[in-house]
């Protein structure tokens, strides 16, 4: 990859409407509004019986197809085809093969918001792309937004509360599909959960601050600690407050292909300079907080993080 030439891109499952999304404001590399790629080649995946959402995946592939993206009929021909390569598959248990099949590739990958659905599967990921020379790139979109950025600011956050939606998926209960939004909204307020204290607990078993909604404590252990709350039923909004020491700052994220563009320009400046857009501790600190919070939820008692 030279500075510049676009970065030809490579979906791999196409089955979540990131596909079109990513595809439309990359653009040519030139005219689209995040300069400096271009989706070039695409792979569908492979859908699952028991995942509604996978009945999407031939209108979104019809729909990258519209857009001058060429099908292949396996996620290496993508990955030979590309510079780099992005797993947007909705269905997070497809990431860690579909991450297995690219890596030996040692491209730059990007896996879409729900890393890997346990932290022993994320692991072994990462330790793939350290065999490989594969550049990780992860993280939810709301994560790169500019309202969240502007309110995180440069000091130090002791405190966050987060409220967003939290529907499920089949195979993602609990925080697994849209409450990873909020954990990884508390993770890059925070940091990863290794501490000096060495114990970080998540307390899902007390009630919302309103009827019907779940509320979720992460402590630190050392005097940082995130509180997630909200309800089943979807809503484009994500709201939060961020403490610091030198105060107080809200914001709110609407989602949409707007919210995308923070995401997909850090993804491009990543590639060229060659560094993670999120810290490798903090993708396992998501996973691990996800791990953790669902089991609290099933048990309704707290539970120690990585235990």
């Amino acid at each position: 990859m030279t500075s510049a030439a676009p970065i030809r891109f490579g979906l791999i499952g196409v089955d979540s409407p990131h596909a079109p999304s990513f595809t439309r404001l990359f653009g040519n590399g030139v005219d689209g509004v995040v300069p400096g790629g271009t989706v070039t080649h695409a792979w569908k995946g492979e859908p699952a019986s028991d995942f509604p959402l996978s009945l999407r995946v031939d209108a979104f592939a019809d729909e990258v197809c519209g857009l001058g993206v060429t099908l292949c009929d396996s996620p290496e021909a993508v990955a030979e085809a590309c510079d780099a390569l992005l797993i947007v598959a909705s269905d997070a248990r497809t990431h860690p093969e579909y991450f297995r099949r690219v890596a030996r590739y040692g491209k730059p990958i990007y896996v879409d918001t729900r890393f890997a659905p346990s932290l022993a599967e994320a692991r072994s990921m990462l330790a793939l792309a350290e065999a490989s020379g594969s550049l990780v790139l992860a993280g939810s979109p709301k994560r790169f937004a500019r309202e969240f950025r502007a309110a995180l600011g440069a000091a130090d956050a002791h405190r966050v509360s987060l409220t967003g939606p939290l529907p499920t998926q089949p195979g993602h209960p609990g925080f697994s599909w849209y409450g990873v939004h909020l954990v990884d909204l508390a993770v890059a307020s925070l940091g990863s959960v290794a501490t000096r204290s060495g114990k970080v607990t998540v307390d899902a078993g007390r009630p919302g601050p309103a009827a019907g909604q779940v509320a979720v404590t992460v402590d630190w252990g050392d005097g940082r600690v995130a509180i997630m709350s909200g309800e089943a039923e979807w809503n484009p909004y994500t709201r939060g407050r961020i403490e610091t020491a030198e105060g107080l700052a809200t914001f709110s994220i609407e989602a949409g292909p707007p919210m995308l563009v923070g995401l997909l320009e850090d993804i491009v400046e990543s590639c060229r300079i060659g560094r993670p857009n999120v810290p490798l501790p903090e993708i396992l600190s998501i996973v691990a907080i996800v791990e953790a919070t669902n089991r609290s939820l099933q048990t309704g008692v707290p539970v120690t993080v990585g235990s």
